[in-house]
């Protein structure tokens, strides 16, 4: 089967929120701290990110309920699905991870052998979302999104129709929960009953970006070629809206009205009636859309110099030129971990080139 279509207006909105969240991690930085930072509610690009994987999980789920039906077991299903998420993940993850931690191990002095036999065996599997410990706080999502990509996987194969509503109630649950017991979705690593907070955290933006994916698909067929001004206008404001909480608001009611606006937002480009989403589908949005996921990994390279290494005399200037080396050491990670993914596609994901 053929890859789904990615609109590249996804991609650039993915790129656009990795350099939120790196704002964010770097708003320490400065003079200030929070919440008088710049973007103190960057953490909620990882929402964004999470709904639009959410998407295309949906549409993995689809097709695969045909391959249920043609008699594939439902273990064999999953084994394969966390192969192929495995394999696209962990060679990024695993390009960036090394030269950090021989950073601070051999450079700065601020972590030692033992610790990451300690503390960061579970890391290198990508399991420290089960509540762990960890070395690396960052790459708390990419444990998430693998281990709650791979359960809702199963759940919605396992419900078949049923997956969609029940997403629709379990989401919005689970954001709830984050406001009445937290009052902020800046979770990452604290333990929850089950894992940790991060890790629900992410099921809940994957669940949710399920529903949405299921949402556009049948508005799609009845808003086709209309309100296209009025689309272009509503995709401006939210994004607007969203960038202005993000820059003001921390650890606040707001996080979860935001949760809602990027539901809405990533609706509105899963839908592409647009022009703005139509402009924004060309090469550069693809290519920075490419580099996204090595721009947030590689940001803790950066975050770690800056101050023991690297003085920060003015923030925003500062600020430009770690944004500049991330963006350029992402360009060479994106291309060394291609080369690793075409191994781990073979090692992890055999018989599945397009999937």
């Amino acid at each position: 089967m053929t890859k789904p279509s990615r609109s590249r207006a996804i991609e650039f909105y993915r790129f656009l929120f990795s350099v939120v969240i790196c704002l964010f991690h770097f708003r320490i930085k400065g003079d200030f701290s929070s919440p008088n930072g710049a973007f103190n509610a960057g953490y909620l690009g990882v929402e964004f990110f999470s709904m639009i994987s959410g998407c295309f999980l949906m549409e993995s789920i689809r097709r695969d309920w045909s391959a249920l039906e043609a008699g594939e077991s439902l273990p064999d299903l999953v084994c394969r699905f966390a192969g192929r998420r495995f394999a696209r993940l962990y060679p990024h993850y695993l390009i960036t991870m090394v030269p950090f931690l021989a950073l601070r191990v051999c450079f700065l002095h601020t972590l030692t052998g033992k610790d990451l036999v300690r503390d960061g065996f579970f890391e290198w599997f990508l399991l420290q979302s089960f509540g762990t410990s960890f070395v690396v706080l960052l790459f708390w999502y990419v444990s998430a999104l693998f281990l709650g990509s791979v359960l809702l996987y199963w759940l919605g194969l396992a419900l078949r129709g049923h997956f969609p509503i029940a997403m629709s109630f379990a989401a919005p649950l689970i954001f709830s929960l984050f406001s009445q017991y937290c009052g902020t979705l800046d979770c990452t690593m604290a333990p929850a009953v089950v894992g940790s907070q991060g890790l629900w955290r992410v099921i809940a933006g994957l669940g949710l970006g399920c529903s949405v994916s299921c949402l556009a698909r049948r508005l799609a067929p009845l808003l086709r070629g209309r309100f296209a001004l009025a689309a272009a206008a509503l995709e401006a404001g939210l994004l607007l809206v969203l960038l202005a909480l993000m820059y003001r608001t921390y650890r606040s009611p707001w996080d979860f009205i935001a949760v809602a606006l990027l539901a809405l937002l990533v609706l509105s480009v899963r839908l592409e009636l647009s022009p703005l989403t139509r402009l924004l589908d060309n090469p550069v949005s693809g290519f920075l859309g490419s580099i996204s996921y090595g721009f947030y990994l590689n940001q803790c390279f950066f975050l770690h110099l800056y101050g023991p290494v690297i003085p920060v005399h003015n923030y925003w200037r500062s600020a430009l030129v770690f944004l500049l080396m991330n963006f350029l050491l992402s360009v060479c990670t994106l291309y060394l971990s291609r080369a690793a993914n075409v191994f781990a596609r073979r090692l992890f994901a055999p018989g599945n080139p397009n999937r």
